[in-house]
Order: C-alpha cells, then structure tokens, then sequence
C-alpha cells in the first residue's frame, strides 16, 4: 500500500524530527482544530491515536470546532500569530481562508502524496486537498415504515407518515435542497433551486419539525418522525447503535456529498511537523482506519 520511496521519504523525516526535538530536550505539539462532537470521539481514537503510535515523538493536541466559520473567524483574529497548525474546513470558508493568505498551499511538488489522491480531491482555488466525503443519506424510523429507496417517498401519501427536516442554513437543510433541485426542480433543462424549495414546499403539511432536536437522528429514534434526512456517518453510527430504532439508505435516484479539506495554517508554529501530518492523514493506512471506523469516503486512491 506505500511505496518504498515514500516508505524511506517518511522514515528520513521521522528520524531528523526525532534528533531535533532530542537536541531540543522538547516533544514536538501540532494543534488540530477539528470538529467536536461525534466525529472527534471516534476519529481521535481511530486515526489520531494510529499516528500516535506510529511517531511517538509527535503529540497531537485536538482543538475541538463547532463549525466551519468558527475556525475561519480563529484564523482571521490570529492572522499575525497562529496558534493552530492543522484545520479542517468546508470548501467555501476554506476558499475564503485561502483568499486571505491564512493558508499555505499545498502542491505536488512539495506534498506528494497529493499524487496518490484522487483528482476530485484537488478542488480549484483552495490551498489543502479534501480529506474525505459523505453523501446525504435518507432516515427512516424501521419501527413505523418501510425502507425507502428513493427521495419521492416523501412525497407519497400515506397514513400517519411524518417528516423531520433540517432547514437552511443547517448543512443536511442546503444539501437536500440541492439534492431536490437537482431530482425535481430542474427548468428549461438546469437545476432551479427555486424549484427545488418549492418542491420542499409541499413537504409542508408533514413535516413536524424543521429544527429536530438533539439531532435528527436521535429524534427519529426516539419516535418523533417516521422520516427524515441526514449525513452518511452520524447516520451509520447510530444506526448501529440505537438497536432497530433507525435506519439509512442512500437513494437510488442520486444524492450530494458534502466535503471536507484539511489544511496547513500559513505561519503555524510546528509548520513542517504539521505538514508531515497532514500528509499521513491523507495516506493510505489513515484513509482506511477512516473508512472502517468512520464510514467516510476516503480520498487516497490507495485506500
């Protein structure tokens, strides 16, 4: 799965970090501004802990993240003095971080595991690769109905059929948007996401909340909503762990997928260790602890 030239290529980097941080008497720290929540409970141990293990000169200091703009707003107020090494962002505010130099570009050149990545991971205009994907996925409570296999179900009439929906500006909301305009919404030959909101329109009468809480998943489970929508992974985990009371299925008719970048913060203080980190994150021994333990769409080729 890695080559012997990247094999050695990591090997010189580990053993000069090695001598440096002995020469230096300190252990070398990357801060990681990563989400919080479910995906750091079962990333950190999965992922983090594997690259741990593996350079155990290295820490990793995981800086919990509620969003996308709460690590951009971070990142403009310590433009002059970065506290952060490694980020993960979406591909709009990583586009705006990368427009206002807070990112230092990753290039083949000098990352060349970027080589072993799909050329969908490349996105235009932005400074570090995706790290992976998820597709939006459809809910159903199995307790009270069927399996669906299409995004129409929800319109079909039925008896007692109820809806949980996250809106705009919640991410699951702006993705089935999408998703519709692109299945239902389409006018004079192109998606209308108009249309695709007046589709959503007629989900109206059915829908018993638009704001489910804790998340959409739970308020499922707990016998809520018969359907709903949400993210392959927080749909899989608890699926998996809330015995019988919730399903997903991926649609046959199409879906979106949301992505997410990693980063290297221009001027962070462990840049080249945060680099070497970056690039193991994207390899593909990481890239499957991922996929197995998180049910996230890997970018590596390799994986």
């Amino acid at each position: 799965m890695i080559t012997r030239r990247h094999a050695l290529a990591a090997a010189a980097i580990t053993a000069a970090g090695v001598a440096s941080g002995r020469a230096n008497g300190a252990r070398r720290t990357v801060t990681f501004a990563a989400y919080a929540g479910l995906f750091q409970e079962l990333y950190e141990p999965a992922v983090i802990a594997a690259f741990q293990r593996a350079y155990p000169g290295i820490d990793i200091f995981w800086y919990p993240i509620s969003s996308p703009s709460q690590a951009l707003a971070m990142l403009r107020r310590e433009k002059a003095n970065p506290s952060l090494d490694a980020v993960l962002l979406d591909p709009a505010t990583a586009r705006a971080a990368a427009e206002e130099g807070l990112l230092e570009p990753l290039t083949r050149a000098t990352f060349p595991v970027l080589a072993e990545l799909d050329p969908s991971a490349i996105l235009p205009g932005l400074a570090g690769p995706a790290l992976y994907s998820e597709p939006l996925v459809l809910l159903h409570d199995p307790r009270r109905v069927a399996p669906p296999s299409r995004w129409t179900a929800l319109w079909e009439r039925a008896p007692g059929r109820s809806i949980a929906l996250p809106s705009p500006p919640d991410p699951i909301g702006i993705g089935f948007a999408i998703t519709i305009a692109r299945l239902f919404g389409v006018r004079e030959g192109t998606p209308s996401l108009e249309a695709g909101f007046d589709a959503i329109a007629q989900l109206t009468p059915n829908v018993v909340s638009w704001q489910p809480r804790p998340d959409v998943y739970r308020f499922i489970s707990d016998g809520n909503a018969s359907f709903g929508v949400g993210w392959n992974f927080p749909a899989r985990v608890h699926t998996a762990r809330l015995n019988g009371h919730l399903a997903m299925t991926i649609p046959e008719d199409g879906t979106v997928s949301r992505v997410t970048t990693i980063n290297l913060v221009r001027g962070g203080p462990a840049a080249d260790t945060a680099r070497h980190f970056i690039g193991w994150l994207l390899g593909g021994v990481a890239q499957n602890l991922m996929l197995e333990k998180l049910f996230l769409r890997p970018v590596n080729i390799r994986a």
